[in-house]
């Protein structure tokens, strides 16, 4: 029971924390994993990798660790818990946004925030690459897949399936 209130308080935080969506929360989750033994670093980042394979948000992470940690009970208790307060300000925002939105620099604001968020995806991004790309050819397969998502504009969900299949056959080793 305890393990199960510490799972769910500590996803509330990185649900309520967590800005920029997935991706912000990733460090976060990270964090909180890996001070309380939940998960190896390793373990980890296949949960992370698992979450990017899966439709939905990035976040959808916090079932894997919930699993991990408590079974069902932790994945169900992880998973609400990183999606309620995200849940709760969409909510409150929807009922009163209309009232707000002529607010002298609120787009400006708002504009800022995108632009820290931007930078935050960028940074877990290099933090990521750093923890995965251990080999020239794990480097070079993730700037093929960036450069074809940049350029070519392949949807998102082929080019996570053609990654999936060149690294299985190439990077198994």
């Amino acid at each position: 029971m305890a393990s199960w209130i510490t799972l769910g308080l500590k996803f509330l935080e990185i649900g309520a924390l967590g800005f920029g969506g997935g991706f912000g929360m990733i460090p976060l989750m990270k964090s909180a994993t890996l001070s309380h033994h939940w998960l190896s670093p390793r373990a980890f980042d296949q949960a992370i990798a698992l979450g990017q394979i899966t439709p939905g948000p990035v976040a959808i992470s916090a079932a894997f660790i919930g699993d991990r940690v408590s079974g069902l009970p932790g994945a169900v208790i992880a998973t609400v818990a990183v999606f309620l307060p995200s849940l709760v300000i969409m909510f409150l925002l929807t009922k009163g946004y209309h009232r707000i939105r002529h607010i002298p620099g609120l787009n400006l604001f708002l504009g800022i925030i995108l632009a820290g968020v931007t930078g935050l995806i960028l940074g877990v991004t290099w933090d990521l690459g750093r923890d995965v790309l251990h080999s020239f050819a794990a480097w070079a397969l993730a700037l093929g897949v960036f450069l074809l998502a940049w350029r070519a504009k392949i949807p998102y969900w082929l080019l996570i399936l053609l990654a999936g299949g060149v690294g299985a056959l190439w990077l198994r080793g």
